[in-house]
C-alpha cells in the first residue's frame, strides 16, 4: 500500500532523471524479479495445493472403495452360508422322501403282482367258460385293482419327482456355495489391494502436504521480499508505492502528481501503460485517468488540443473517425 507520508514533491525532469538513474534501475530490476518470483511462488503453491487436494481425494475415495469392497466380500460369504444351509436342508428333506418312495415302490410292486394274478384269473375264467357272473366279478376286481395300481403309481412318481427336485435344489445350492466362497476370497483380495493403495496414497498425500506447506512458506517469503523492495523504494526515492505505480507529488501543482508505471498493461487503464513511463495524474482521480507527463505545464488551448487528440486517436494511437457535421 502507498505511504503518503514518504511522498516527495518533484518536478517532471527530476522524476525522469531519477527513473533513468542506475540506482533506480537496480531497484526496478530487483522489484521486477521479486514480483516475478512472487507470481511463480503463487503458481507453485496453487499447483502443490491442487496436487495435494487430488491425492487426498483419491486416497479417501480408494479407502471408501476398499471398505465397500470388503462389505461385498462379506455379502458373498453370507450368501454362501445361506446356500450351504439350503443345500443341507434339501438333502435332509430328501431322506424321508426317499424312504416314502421306497415304501410306495414296494406297495406298487405288490399291486402289480396282484393285478397280474387277477388278469390271469379272468383269462382262465373266460377260457374255462365259467359262469358269466363269476367272470364279471373277476373283471370288477381287476378294474378296481387297475385303478388302485394306477393311483398308487402316480403317487410313487410324485414322490420320486419330489426327491429329484430336492436333489436338484441341493446340487444347485452346493455349486453356487462353492462359487460364492471363491468370489468372497477374490473380493477380499481386491479389498486388501485397495486398502494398500489407499495407504500408499495417504503417504503420498502427507508428502504433498509437506510440499504444499513448503510452497506456502516460499510464497510468504516471496511476498515479504516484494514488500521489502516496496519499502526500499519509499526509503530510497521518497515515493508512495502502489501495486502498479510509484507516486511523487507535483512540485509546482498540488492538484497533480506523477505516477511511474512499474508494469505493462494495455487493458485496465484509459491508455496503454508501459513500464518506467512517467504519467501525470490528478490527485483526486489518480490512475483512474492517466496522461503522459509533460515538462511544462499545459495551457488551456493545449489541454483542449490534447483532450481532443486523445479521444480522436484512442488508447493506442488509432485515429477514430470524426463524425460528419
Amino acid at each position: 500500500m502507498a505511504d503518503s507520508r514518504a511522498v516527495k514533491a518533484r518536478r517532471f525532469n527530476d522524476v525522469r532523471e531519477l527513473v533513468g538513474s542506475a540506482e533506480f534501475q537496480a531497484w526496478f530490476a530487483a522489484f521486477t524479479a521479486a514480483r516475478k518470483a512472487l507470481a511463480e511462488a503463487d503458481q507453485a503453491r496453487d499447483e502443490a495445493l491442487a496436487q495435494l487436494t487430488v491425492m487426498e481425494f483419491r486416497a479417501e475415495l480408494t479407502q471408501k472403495n476398499a471398505i465397500d469392497t470388503l462389505y461385498r466380500g462379506g455379502e458373498h460369504e453370507d450368501l454362501a452360508a445361506r446356500l450351504l444351509a439350503d443345500a443341507e436342508a434339501a438333502e435332509n428333506k430328501s431322506f424321508p422322501g426317499v424312504a416314502a418312495f421306497e415304501e410306495q415302490r414296494f406297495k406298487v410292486s405288490e399291486l402289480w403282482y396282484r393285478l397280474g394274478a387277477l388278469e390271469k384269473a379272468v383269462e382262465e375264467a373266460r377260457d374255462g367258460k365259467k359262469a358269466a357272473w363269476e367272470i364279471e366279478a373277476l373283471e370288477k376286481k381287476q378294474k378296481l385293482a387297475t385303478e388302485e395300481y394306477t393311483r398308487e403309481m402316480g403317487r410313487r412318481d410324485r414322490l420320486w419327482d419330489e426327491v429329484e427336485r430336492l436333489w436338484m435344489q441341493g446340487a444347485e445350492a452346493s455349486l453356487l456355495t462353492a462359487e460364492q466362497k471363491v468370489l468372497a476370497r477374490k473380493v477380499r483380495r481386491t479389498s486388501e489391494q485397495l486398502f494398500a493403495l489407499a495407504e500408499d496414497r495417504k503417504k503420498k498425500a502427507l508428502s504433498l502436504k509437506a510440499a504444499a506447506e513448503a510452497a506456502a512458506t516460499a510464497l510468504e517469503a516471496a511476498r515479504a521480499k516484494l514488500e521489502a523492495t516496496r519499502t526500499r523504494a519509499r526509503e530510497l526515492f521518497g515515493a508512495a508505492v502502489g501495486e502498479d505505480f510509484l507516486y511523487f507529488r507535483h512540485r509546482d501543482d498540488q492538484r497533480h502528481a506523477y505516477a511511474v508505471a512499474l508494469v505493462e498493461d494495455s487493458e485496465n487503464y484509459n491508455i496503454e501503460v508501459k513500464p518506467l513511463v512517467v504519467y501525470s495524474v490528478e490527485r483526486q482521480r489518480g490512475v483512474g485517468f492517466l496522461e503522459p507527463a509533460r515538462v511544462m505545464g499545459t495551457s488551456m488551448e493545449e489541454g483542449d488540443r490534447r483532450f481532443e487528440e486523445y479521444f480522436l486517436r484512442g488508447r493506442k494511437g488509432e485515429v477514430r473517425p470524426v463524425a460528419a457535421s
